[in-house]
């Protein structure tokens, strides 16, 4: 009989690999979120991107046969992964293929930082990628049209009418993306009761409670790091692991809303102030958790979590990436 491979051999192969890559991104990290986050509008979508972003680039190093440079490589992945994801939603226009002559300049730079909350609502989406990636993020138009696949002088183009549209526009508008602390309709929810129970059991420190409220088929998600997948592994590796933490005892959990969806906040008291130490995101079906994901070495998300709740990012983390 044939024997059944394991493909868990070939993860511990990569996972060096993986360190090495996420090592030499990593100063780029914090510049991407904050671009996945102007092109999503939402801390949440920001991270998935971000994520889906890592993993295509690290999954196609092997199929590039020529120099990349890491921050435009990243750049132009999350760009057209998010380009890609607006085309299946048919949002996306051809406005921006027209051309200039040669030789023309560039316009003026255009502030646009304090109009980002309008720049996708008003602007053609390959618009809104040329005026981020020029404008916020300084890449030059040459660059900006190797990352989206077109030509310099197209890329002039959009820019200049980018520029001339935003100017007309006012930049007064309050920010969409505001969250709730807690939801009275959400805490009616039945469902909710599981996450409270959730976080009960933390706060117990008791493990085998926490898994009782898995579905058997659970999935869990620790982004960038790892999955899991059905209640037994979770119990065995990632709840007990957590319970290791030598800082543990100085965790408390709570229940809470943030940018509209249900979360289990951990927050733990360091340097005499209560500071956020992870966020759990939790999706429940018929009173079992069956997906939860942690963002705990989410750097840019957690503090952009922090900043909601008004406190700060836990200054000394217990656990790197590697």
């Amino acid at each position: 009989m044939k024997k059944q491979l394991d493909l868990q051999e070939m993860e511990k192969a990569a996972w060096p690999l993986k360190k090495e890559f996420l090592h030499i991104i990593e100063e780029y990290r914090s510049d991407l979120w904050r671009y996945c986050r102007y092109l999503t509008g939402s801390p949440w979508d920001a991270e998935d991107l971000v994520q889906e972003t890592l993993m295509k680039a690290f999954a196609s190093l092997g199929q590039i046969w020529q120099p990349l440079i890491p921050k435009n490589y990243l750049f132009r992945i999350a760009t057209n992964t998010w380009l890609n994801q607006q085309r299946k939603n048919k949002f996306i226009t051809d406005e921006f293929m027209e051309e200039i002559a040669e030789g023309e300049t560039l316009p003026a730079a255009f502030e646009v930082t304090e109009a980002i909350e309008t720049l996708v609502q008003h602007l053609p989406l390959r618009q809104v990628v040329i005026v981020l990636l020029v404008d916020v993020f300084h890449f030059t138009a040459r660059e900006t049209a190797e990352m989206i696949i077109t030509s310099e002088g197209a890329v002039k183009s959009a820019l200049h009418r980018a520029r001339a549209k935003l100017k007309k526009i006012s930049t007064g508008e309050e920010n969409k993306m505001e969250s709730r602390l807690y939801s009275k309709d959400y805490l009616k929810d039945s469902n909710s009761k599981t996450i409270h129970a959730f976080v009960d059991a933390f706060n117990r420190r008791d493990p085998d409670a926490m898994a009782a409220l898995l579905d058997e088929h659970a999935y869990h998600d620790i982004i960038h790091v790892g999955q899991e997948y059905g209640r037994e592994t979770i119990r065995k590796y990632s709840i007990t692991d957590d319970f290791k933490d030598p800082t543990i005892h100085q965790q408390h959990a709570e229940f809470r809303m943030l940018w509209d969806r249900p979360v289990m906040a951990v927050f733990i008291k360091q340097d005499a102030e209560l500071q956020l130490h992870d966020i759990i995101y939790l999706e429940t079906e018929q009173d079992k958790i069956i997906y939860f994901r942690h963002y705990y070495f989410c750097t840019d998300f957690l503090t952009a979590a922090a900043n909601e709740f008004k406190m700060t990012i836990q200054s000394e983390r217990a656990y790197k990436m590697d």
